[in-house]
């Protein structure tokens, strides 16, 4: 890939990370490509799957779901191509996301190995999940944490705009 495509790439991807429903024309003023460069390039970027989606953000309380984080410790030194069959399998992934609501995870350095955002109804339904992972990944899973996510101040760069009110809410 030569510079200047990855100069657009970057200038368009700035415009589509604060605006997701951006139009090629607002995206093309932005940056000050044309119009065509603008299309040709998300469309290249969607095809390459380097643009994983567009999405809204909002308060899951909205639909009725709650976040809560996992962070998982695992011993990779034993049955990794199990573990690796397990964790790329394509229908438990879909089924986590239909029935846990698993929004985001990736893989750490640091403490934990996984970090794993979900949206459930409840506490209930996050702890079925957790009972999930100890009974899926029982032979690499080392410890796994819950966290009840009281408040995001911050998601995918986008302040919340009830962030003041929600502070307040948690603190006095």
């Amino acid at each position: 890939m030569d510079e200047i495509e990855q100069t657009n790439k970057v200038k368009i991807l700035e415009v589509l990370q604060k605006n997701g429903r951006a139009s090629v024309l607002e995206i093309a003023e932005k940056t000050g490509l044309s119009r065509q460069t603008v299309a040709k390039t998300i469309s290249n970027m969607e095809k390459k799957k380097e643009i994983w989606g567009y999405t809204a953000i909002f308060n899951p309380e909205l639909i009725g779901e709650k976040p809560f984080i996992f962070l998982l410790k695992l011993d990779l030194s034993i049955n990794t191509d199990d573990f690796l069959k397990k964790v790329t399998n394509s229908e438990m992934i879909k089924d986590h996301e239909e029935k846990y609501g698993v929004k985001t995870s990736m893989y750490l350095h640091g403490d934990s190995d996984v970090f794993s955002l979900v949206w459930t109804k409840d506490i209930i339904e996050a702890k079925k999940l957790m009972n999930d992972y100890k009974k899926t990944l029982a032979s690499n899973l080392k410890e796994i944490y819950l966290f009840d996510v009281l408040a995001t101040f911050r998601n995918n760069g986008i302040a919340n705009p009830k962030m003041v009110e929600e502070w307040t809410n948690l603190i006095i």
